[in-house]
């Protein structure tokens, strides 16, 4: 702790215990702690008490109920927690009989301030904190405040409740290390789980004890009629059986078995998601391979008895559990995709089970149930798909399930959703009616339809997937959100099947016309879809032999030009995307020929964008799409890029929009970085023998930096009003800088840069003036002209970049200003909050 947080903490402590005064933030207090606890990770609870002795004050009021404020008192609670925690705290705090009277005093609990959540939440959460060392243990046990932490797992207070849980499962698992032997009594199964840093019998037998009076209330509670009791106590299994000793483990278990027979058999099965809860928690543990937890049982059981909703979350559990049995492993396969298994057999009723081929064959009369309620539906085959996307996603699905039956299954939903696929009786009409148009399972089944696309095997159905996704394409009544999911779709199927005939069939003869149709739709947002696919398209095909020949012979790039003047300014910007990404394949030189001055009108019409669009998504598409041009010199050439270089960096450098700031920068990062690079290539990727490649030295690069006017823009950006601009900025002249020191030669270079009309160029004047101790009165000229070494090297970029990398709210998050602020609170109106951090 500073100095001046030692002289402003009695102050502070004052405030706190003084009734006349108090806070109209309570985050204050939570601030406090957050600090002390910072401060105890430094030194010892007792150290901060005996070098404090206005927190010993403070404690000792609160302990003598001389404050009726509940969060003063709270916080103190907390802050003794805190303390206590090492074992020096703990000793000194007893030792100033603190903690008896705090936590133990009969007269807090029956006093109005008990009815407080807010000071039962701090009794909680300081003994949890506390709780780290046995003598903390010894604490609890000997005070019988196991009972009180039992009622207040209880408590009418959700917080309360769930942190009393929270401290109820820390003293179960809160041994560490089991000893090889342990001398016992009639509750051996406990005392065996008890660490080895326990210092005596008596603290052994203490523990367990405790531990068999919670493990009974625990019993007790999973057999009451009262939901919220099992609720929490089931809650508190989940916690506890996690890291909890086998012995403990095993009590906790037959207690919870007991419990779910017993329900069961009474057919009082109400809490059923947190006993799937405590059954998955339990799984993961040396339960699930112990022949006599009956634990594989009961799941199994559970996977028959539960409803189809809850049952085929619980199976996904079940199938990611490490060293599965391979049967219930199978049944939970079976559950989660029974769903589309019914869809199936509602194709064809001779078909009784079309995914699950073989072994156990699950009751479907609830499934069936649920399918043919309109508000049901859609639910259970979506949370059936979604899951079965899942399973796609691990590698040994494969081995599991055959990879046909799932695939015919999705596609059969596909087409039943747009009436595709018909039932073969009337008896299964009513599925198929709620289908009709269910934009919900047509996302779904399109996602796990893309995720099938990846699997082995998948160009064996290639032919089916692209006559459904052909159809959705061209369907009008296709929901835009379900037409973007299908374009997903379609672009993993082509990169997964590329090397196929059929796909560039498919590319020829019937995408591209869907897509000039969607380029047209009177919806913005399948427009803007459509031109994000055609972006992704080219990016994946834009190798490949083939595809610029198809692209061409197509009429997308007249539309993808139409298209910049589209009145949706998110359309325009994705048409700018477009049109750059398809211009590496227009731009070929045997392309050229059908298309004539495509490239030079396109860079000029985007430039004009950039200096005339109101919007700004299309302006950040334009320097996007220069920058991306930058990087493949090889497809655009250098030399075609600089005639309109210039001009888009000084739009971009003063634009309003601080992101098409940014990315200017950026397009500026990448020039220095081609031009400063040694080797200036000009070559084609397809050529065999690359040309002989010119030098630039570092002088003749940073004049023709400047010649671009680059250090305007980064200058500009320096001092920008936005943060974000200027950082970008100093980072990319702290680079610049240190390749002009490192190079020795250039250091005597006189490239100098015109100050003329920049604001900051006075403060840098004098700056260098100063430390060549000259006048700062000098010739016009000279105030005008200054080497570019002398600039970086007058400007502070280092201090800077510090500066700029602090948070607006450096100097008031600190401790220092959090107890100045508590100080001004108490000296202004109540209607003033603190400002405290």
């Amino acid at each position: 702790m500073d100095s001046e947080c030692a002289e402003l903490l009695p102050l502070v402590c004052t405030v706190l215990v003084n009734p006349k005064q108090s806070l109209p933030d309570d985050t204050c207090f939570e601030k406090l702690l957050d600090w002390f606890k910072d401060l105890t990770k430094k030194v010892s609870g007792a150290s901060l008490l005996q070098h404090n002795p206005c927190l010993t004050e403070l404690i000792s009021s609160v302990c003598k109920l001389k404050t009726n404020e509940p969060t003063v008192l709270s916080f103190v609670l907390r802050l003794v927690g805190i303390l206590a925690a090492t074992e020096e705290g703990f000793c000194f705090l007893e030792e100033q009989d603190i903690l008896h009277s705090l936590f133990g005093n009969p007269g807090l609990t029956h006093t109005e301030l008990w009815d407080e959540a807010i000071v039962r939440s701090g009794w909680i959460n300081g003994l949890w904190s506390m709780l780290q060392h046995w003598r903390v243990m010894h604490f609890i046990i000997m005070n019988d405040f196991t009972k009180m932490i039992l009622n207040l797992q209880i408590d009418r207070s959700l917080f309360v409740a769930s942190a009393a849980n929270q401290l109820l499962a820390h003293i179960l698992n809160f041994p560490k290390k089991v000893p090889a032997h342990s001398s016992s009594d009639n509750s051996d199964i406990w005392q065996n789980s008890v660490a080895c840093e326990c210092n005596t019998y008596a603290e052994q037998t203490e523990w367990a004890n405790c531990s068999i009076k919670i493990a009974q209330h625990l019993g007790d509670a999973l057999h009451s009629d009262i939901s919220f009791h099992t609720h929490q106590s089931l809650r508190l299994l989940t916690l506890a059986l996690v890291h909890c000793q086998p012995q403990v483990m095993e009590v906790l278990w037959q207690k919870t078995e007991a419990a779910i027979k017993t329900r069961m058999g009474n057919g009082q099965i109400v809490m059923e998601q947190p006993f799937l809860e405590v059954l998955l928690t339990a799984s993961r543990t040396a339960l699930l391979n112990k022949e006599d937890s009956n634990l594989v049982n009961l799941m199994d059981l559970m996977l028959c008895t539960l409803n189809p909703t809850q049952a085929i979350p619980f199976a996904l559990g079940i199938f990611k559990l490490e060293n599965c049995p391979h049967i219930l492993r199978s049944k939970a396969i079976q559950v989660i995709l029974q769903p589309l298994d019914c869809i199936m057999a509602a194709i064809d009723e001779q078909q009784q089970s079309s995914v699950l081929e073989g072994g156990f064959v699950l009751e479907k009369l609830a499934t069936k149930k649920q399918l043919s309620q309109k508000g049901s539906c859609s639910s259970l085959l979506c949370l059936s798909l979604y899951h079965t996307e899942e399973l796609l996603c691990m590698d040994t699905l494969h081995l599991e399930v055959p990879g046909k039956s799932l695939f015919c299954s999705v596609l059969t939903v596909l087409r039943a959703c747009i009436g595709m696929a018909l039932p073969c009786s009337s008896k299964n009409s009513n599925i198929f009616k709620n289908l009709i148009g269910c934009t919900k399972v047509q996302k779904s089944a399109m996602d796990t339809l893309s995720r099938l696309a990846q699997c082995s095997g998948s160009s064996e159905f290639l032919s089916e997937a692209f006559l459904v996704l052909h159809e959705y394409l061209q369907n009008s009544d296709t929901d835009s959100s379900v037409l973007t999911k299908a374009m997903q779709a379609v672009l993993n199927w082509l990169f997964c099947c590329s090397e196929i005939p059929l796909t560039w069939l498919f590319l020829k003869q019937d995408l591209f016309s869907v897509l000039e149709k969607r380029l047209c739709d009177v919806r913005w947002e399948v427009r803007d879809s459509t031109l994000e696919f055609l972006t992704r398209l080219t990016i994946q095909f834009q190798d490949k032999g083939g595809f610029p020949a198809i692209l061409m012979s197509t009429g997308v790039p007249s539309l993808l030009h139409s298209l910049l003047s589209d009145p949706e300014s998110y359309v325009r910007a994705s048409a700018i995307c477009a049109l750059g990404q398809t211009s590496f394949v227009m731009g070929k030189e045997e392309d050229m020929k059908s298309v004539p001055g495509v490239q030079k009108e396109l860079a000029s019409h985007l430039v004009d964008i950039l200096a005339n669009d109101t919007e700004c998504f299309p302006r950040r598409a334009v320097v996007r799409v220069f920058s991306k041009w930058l990087k493949h010199p090889s497809q655009q050439p250098i030399q075609h890029l600089e005639k309109n270089a210039i001009t888009v960096l000084d739009l971009g450098s003063n634009d309003l929009d601080w992101e098409v700031k940014i990315h200017t920068l950026e397009l500026a990062e990448i020039w220095i970085s081609q031009t400063l690079a040694k080797p200036v290539l000009s070559c084609c990727p397809y050529t065999v023998a690359l040309p002989t490649h010119s030098v630039l030295s570092l002088t003749e690069s940073i004049q023709k930096l400047l010649d671009l006017k680059i250090f305007d823009v980064l200058f500009n950006g320096l001092f920008d009003c936005d943060r974000p601009v200027a950082q970008k900025a100093c980072s990319i002249l702290l680079s610049l800088k240190r390749v002009i020191i490192e190079d020795s030669s250039f250091t005597r270079c006189t490239l100098t840069y015109d100050l003329k009309g920049q604001q900051w160029a006075a403060d840098t004047l004098t700056k260098y003036f100063s430390k060549r101790s000259e006048s700062v009165h000098v010739s016009t000229d000279q105030q005008r002209q200054l080497g570019i070494v002398e600039v970086l090297s007058s400007l502070d970029l280092e201090a800077m970049q510090q500066t700029l990398g602090q948070s607006s709210d450096h100097i008031e998050n600190s401790p220092r200003s959090l107890l100045k602020d508590i100080l001004a609170a108490t000296h202004t109106t109540a209607d003033n909050a603190v400002d405290c951090y």
